[in-house]
C-alpha cells in the first residue's frame, strides 16, 4: 500500500489517494481518495483513515498474510530497529505481518507505484478532476476495469484480464466485517510480539524515555545515558535496564497499548464473543 499525495482538483481542493493492491494477481483491492488540505498547506493521512481504507479492503478481500508499507512515520520502522508504532500493532492484532520496503527503495513497492500511474493515466483530461466525489467514482471505475475488464500485461497477466487468471482473489480465506473486528483482535498477540525485542533510547536531559506519546521517567541521574527498554507481557510493563550492565533501573506500566488506542474502536460495546453472519460473493 501507499499514498500518491498531492493530487490537486478544480474546487481547491488536495487530495491524497492511497492505493492498495495485490502484488502477485495485480489486482487494486482499493483506491480511496482523501481531502488532506489545510489552513496552510496539506497534510499526511492519519492513523484512522489509513485503517478505516484497510477495512473496506479486508471486508471485501479478507484479511490477508501481510501488508507491505515504506517507512514513512505513521508506518514506523520494523521492530528490530525501533518501537512499532499503533499501525504495526494494529496489524499484529490480526494477525497480519507487517513488511517494510528498504530505505530509499521505492522499487521494493513497484506494482503500486506503477499502479498510482496506471489509475491516473486512464483518468486523464484536459481539466483537473473536478472535486472529491468525482475523483473517488473515478477511482472505483478505473479499478473495475484494470480487475475485470481490460487486459493486462502486469505479473503473469500476459495479456489477460486479472480476475480470469487469478480468481481465487474473491475467495475469502480469512472472513472479516468492521462489527467483528473486536472480537477478531487480540492483544494478547501484540504482547507476544512486543515481548521478543529490546530497544534503545538516549535518556533525555531530564531523565525521560518517550515512546509514543508517553514519558517515562527513569530518573535524573540517568540523564544522556543510553537505556535498554523491554515489554514484559507478564505485567504489561516496560521495563527499563543499563544498557551497558543489564542492570533493571525501572518499571513502569505500559501507556496507549490498550486496546481502544490501538484500534480506535469504543471497546464498551464487546461484552462476550458472540457469531456476526458475513456474506459474501464469490
Amino acid at each position: 500500500m501507499d499514498g500518491k499525495e498531492h493530487v490537486a482538483l478544480q474546487d481547491g481542493t488536495i487530495a491524497t489517494v492511497l492505493d492498495v493492491r495485490e502484488p502477485v494477481a495485480c489486482i487494486f483491492l482499493g483506491s480511496f481518495a482523501h481531502a488532506v488540505q489545510t489552513e496552510k498547506h496539506w497534510r499526511k493521512l492519519t492513523l484512522r483513515e489509513t485503517q478505516d481504507d484497510l477495512r473496506a479492503v479486508f471486508t471485501e478481500f479478507g484479511l490477508p498474510v501481510g501488508v507491505q508499507t515504506d517507512r514513512e512515520n505513521l508506518y514506523g520502522r520494523p521492530a528490530t530497529e525501533a518501537f512499532p508504532t499503533l499501525f504495526t500493532l494494529w496489524l499484529v492484532g490480526l494477525g497480519i505481518q507487517h513488511h517494510f520496503g528498504r530505505p530509499n527503495h521505492p522499487t521494493d513497492q513497484p506494482h503500486v507505484e506503477r499502479g498510482h500511474r496506471t489509475l491516473f493515466d486512464w483518468m486523464a483530461q484536459p481539466d483537473p478532476i473536478a472535486n472529491l466525489a468525482t475523483l473517488q467514482t473515478d477511482l472505483d471505475a478505473a479499478r473495475y476495469k484494470h480487475n475485470a475488464v481490460l487486459p493486462s500485461q502486469a505479473g503473469d497477466c500476459q495479456g489477460r484480464i486479472p480476475l480470469q487468471v487469478h480468481p481465487k482473489v474473491l475467495q475469502v480465506q480469512r472472513p472479516y466485517h468492521p462489527t467483528a473486528e473486536l472480537n477478531l483482535f487480540s492483544l494478547a498477540r501484540v504482547d507476544q510480539f512486543l515481548s521478543q525485542f529490546t530497544w534503545q533510547y538516549k535518556v533525555s536531559t531530564v531523565g525521560q524515555i518517550p515512546i509514543h506519546d508517553y514519558p517515562y521517567s527513569v530518573g535524573m541521574t540517568q540523564a544522556s545515558k543510553t537505556i535498554d527498554v523491554r515489554f514484559d507481557s507478564r505485567t504489561r510493563e516496560f521495563v527499563f535496564s543499563d544498557a551497558q550492565s543489564t542492570q533493571e533501573i525501572k518499571r513502569h506500566p505500559a501507556r496507549g497499548l490498550d486496546v481502544a488506542t490501538i484500534t480506535g474502536l469504543d471497546t464498551s460495546i464487546l461484552i462476550e464473543p458472540h457469531h456476526v453472519q458475513l456474506s459474501f460473493v464469490f
